[in-house]
């Protein structure tokens, strides 16, 4: 009965072992970018995406900083369904949002294929429609957040 135990601890120390060798591999389903420190402030809301059990999701278009370097990017903050959206004051007040986010190249897009609404009510900054004709070539760079870290920046 012992030995049986012993072997169990051991085949237990195994898989650990093999789980750890897994882990270290690359993945076959994400690019594995370490989350990042970004300052956010978002200038239009490009989609919305509401599936209550599923999840939710936002495509924002927005001024992403890390570390200093600001550039102009998409933003995706996919949530659970029974989570909630960043208000809309805080949108519409283009406050600056401290995130964890993750770079995810296989989501850039041109601009001239970023979907905008058609009213002004989801865009917050006039100057976001020039942006993307100007960058209508140029891949613009796709950040995705990590919801339950998103919280006012402090000034």
């Amino acid at each position: 009965m012992r030995a049986i135990w012993i072997c169990g601890i051991g085949g237990l120390i195994l898989a650990a072992g093999a789980a750890t060798s897994r882990a270290s591999k690359p993945s076959a389903f994400s690019n594995q970018s370490k989350p990042m420190t970004a300052t956010v402030t978002v200038l239009a809301l490009s989609s919305s995406s509401r599936q209550s059990f599923a999840g939710n999701q936002e495509v924002y278009l927005a001024t992403v900083d890390v570390k200093g370097t600001r550039e102009f990017a998409r933003v995706i903050d996919q949530y659970p369904g029974f989570g909630l959206p960043i208000r809309p004051s805080l949108l519409r007040e283009r406050t600056p949002l401290k995130m964890k986010v993750t770079r995810e190249p296989e989501c850039d897009l041109p601009g001239s294929q970023i979907f905008l609404t058609q009213g002004d009510a989801a865009i917050f900054d006039g100057s976001v429609r020039d942006s993307l004709r100007t960058h209508a070539s140029d891949a613009i760079p796709c950040y995705k957040t990590l919801h339950q870290t998103i919280e006012i920046a402090k000034k």
